[in-house]
């Protein structure tokens, strides 16, 4: 098959006005760009031999599923082809010479064009000389060099660096942490431990007995195990106890499978962080075993050995035996008429 064919018959293609031209077309097309083949008795090979010259010269695309090709009579032909885009050369994000703040310069091997666009943003930014003595929220500062609050917070990918390598403290700014609902004790109950509750009303309880006994610096609300629960929140905690200098950290839930889950869960991540413990409230839990109203647990739930450890070591078997029985306590239990009567041993 003579090249030339193939080329005229490609310009033939592209008059057409298509990109996706169909076998009938194709046949069409070459019976009027090259009649001399066309006209012969092999001409379905012809016409293969033709698009395969197209193909290698990258004019056209073949397709690549089996299904997609004509095969009955000799030589396959494709049931339709593509004609090839004209590829535009994109400019370099970087021009030859380009400054890079020294906080940058890795960046200088960089080749992903998303991520050296982002780059090259924060470099240009950076250039500007911004004042970064004052640390700012993540998205106020994200806004200020993308015009895009949340690109920082993509960028950084759940971690405290962006591409690996910058800080966001040197960019002057911070993660902010969606604030857990909290109710400061009296005055002289700073420094006092932190006391985190499971649910709602219970939250609302301890708040209220809480502002006449001052036992505990603030009194936080969990979540209630919804999705914006402790372990979307847990980071606000940090803030919690820095703001109170609390040298303690406790938590009270429902005494079942799930709540264990939560505390003992959120314990653990802290535990890796190197943060301040997040111990059972252990004589609150020992109220509810003593005198909580009991209800059935489902069959499906089941505590853990690990869930389980992170109550202190003589409530385990009690608790252990109480799930084993079928029987779960409610942390409402221990509510507003509790806690008035006072007889909480701590």
């Amino acid at each position: 098959m003579p090249p030339e064919a193939a080329r005229r018959l490609v310009r033939a293609l592209k008059k057409t006005g298509r990109r996706r031209i169909p076998l009938d077309i194709l046949r069409r097309e070459f019976a009027s760009a090259c009649p001399e083949l066309a006209e012969q008795p092999d001409r379905r090979t012809r016409l293969a031999e033709a698009l395969l010259n197209a193909a290698d010269t990258g004019e056209i695309l073949l397709p690549k599923q089996r299904r997609s090709w004509d095969r009955a009579g000799g030589a396959a032909l494709p049931g339709f082809v593509m004609l090839a885009g004209q590829r535009q050369t994109r400019p370099p994000v970087i021009i030859a010479g380009y400054a890079w703040h020294p906080l940058l310069s890795f960046a200088a091997g960089e080749r992903n064009r998303l991520r050296l666009e982002s780059v090259k943003r924060i470099n240009e930014w950076l250039k500007s000389d911004p004042d970064l003595s004052l640390i700012v929220p993540i998205k106020e500062r994200s806004l200020e060099i993308f015009g895009d609050e949340k690109r920082l917070d993509q960028l950084r990918g759940g971690t405290t660096n962006l591409f690996g390598q910058v800080s966001l403290s040197s960019l002057g700014c911070r993660i902010c942490p969606i604030p857990l609902p909290f109710e400061a004790g009296s005055a002289a109950a700073r420094g006092q431990p932190i006391l985190i509750i499971e649910n709602n009303d219970t939250w609302a309880s301890f708040s209220a007995w809480n502002r006449s006994v001052g036992r505990y610096a603030a009194v936080a609300y969990a979540g209630g195990g919804h999705g914006k629960s402790l372990a979307y929140d847990e980071m606000f905690i940090d803030e919690l106890i820095s703001r109170f200098q609390a040298e303690g950290l406790f938590y009270f839930g429902d005494l079942d499978p799930a709540g264990l889950r939560i505390a003992s869960r959120a314990a653990e991540r802290r535990a890796l962080r190197g943060s301040l413990a997040l111990q059972p409230a252990a004589a609150l839990y020992a109220w509810l075993l003593d005198r909580g109203t009991r209800t059935s647990l489902q069959r499906t739930e089941k505590a853990t050995a690990a869930d389980l450890a992170w109550l202190p070591e003589h409530l385990r078997d009690p608790v252990e035996a109480l799930f084993a029985e079928g029987h779960r306590i409610p942390q409402e239990s221990l509510g507003t008429r509790a806690l008035a009567v006072g007889d909480i041993h701590f």
